[in-house]
């Protein structure tokens, strides 16, 4: 070994080209000198003899500094399948239809649609449950029933069925009033889509709450948010019949609701307060229809 090579120390390795590069660039720019050699398997990092103290120095330091960040989901225990809801989801809309075609509700979709005067003016609160069964043609409901089964699904298994579907309906209807309050007064709307971007809010808020990735900052766990805005976009604008306004009233109410109830353990709530939970929301469903 010559006097030039034994002035030479090992102060890192890596399988990774990647790895040990960036090492060297964190000596070489603290004024460190280096150089980066392979043998069989590894890659080498060496400095000189003289300054391997504060080499390793400062490489303890960098490694503090970037350490990796476990990777971890929240807690978000899935608490049952979310099929169940879905299925009475299902079911009060496409009977609401099947009898509306068939001339069997009478004034029901006159008088159970969200008018937004009847709604402010006259305290006619029903209107706003009882339109989130109403739809204009086939094609709007059947696209709703999509809608709804995907995203009820996945609210379903992390709020369980019977919960899940009473905070759609409750946020679907606070999205509703709150549309009334922005809208003229001959203003008119009808459908479940502000109940299922409120289940798109439920979704998002619960992720954020639950810090969709332990152990970072603000800023990375905002994706859960960031994705609800992207599906709003996505799927919330269409065209001139569309009731943008009550999409987003839907979804900002799902998402405060989602935010607020998630910070609870709902496996608490158990199967008999789930099957309450979803009897409240075909209550409130049924109150609506005969005050309608």
């Amino acid at each position: 070994m010559t006097g030039e090579e034994s002035n030479w120390t090992l102060v890192g390795s890596s399988l990774s080209h990647k790895a040990i590069s960036e090492c060297q660039l964190v000596l070489t720019a603290t004024g460190i000198e280096t150089r980066v050699e392979r043998d069989t398997t590894r890659w080498l990092l060496f400095t000189r003899s003289e300054m391997e103290s504060a080499a390793r120095r400062q490489l303890e330091i960098y490694r503090k500094e970037n350490k990796d960040v476990k990777r971890e989901r929240a807690p978000s225990p899935q608490i049952d399948k979310g099929f169940v809801g879905c299925v009475f989801y299902v079911a009060v809309v496409w009977s609401v239809w099947l009898l509306e075609s068939v001339g069997l509700l009478g004034e029901f979709p006159r008088e159970g649609a969200m008018w937004a005067y009847a709604v402010r003016e006259q305290g006619e609160w029903w209107r706003t449950f009882t339109a989130l069964m109403l739809h204009g043609d086939v094609i709007h409901l059947v696209g709703n029933t999509a809608f709804g089964l995907i995203f009820g699904v996945i609210a379903g298994r992390h709020y369980g069925s019977g919960l899940a579907w009473l905070l759609i309906v409750l946020c679907g209807a606070a999205g509703n009033y709150l549309n009334a309050l922005l809208q003229a007064n001959m203003f008119v709307s009808i459908g479940a889509s502000t109940g299922m971007f409120a289940a798109v809010g439920l979704i998002g808020g619960m992720f954020f709450r639950r810090r969709f990735i332990s152990g970072r900052g603000w800023r990375y766990n905002a994706i859960p948010i960031v994705g609800v805005i992207g599906i709003f976009a996505f799927m919330g604008i269409g065209t001139e019949r569309t009731d943008v306004v009550a999409h987003l009233t839907g979804l900002f109410c799902g998402l405060l609701a989602g935010i607020v109830v998630s910070s609870f353990d709902l496996r608490r709530i158990g199967k008999s307060g789930q099957t309450l939970a979803g009897i409240g929301a075909l209550a409130l469903l049924g109150i609506a229809t005969v005050l309608a």
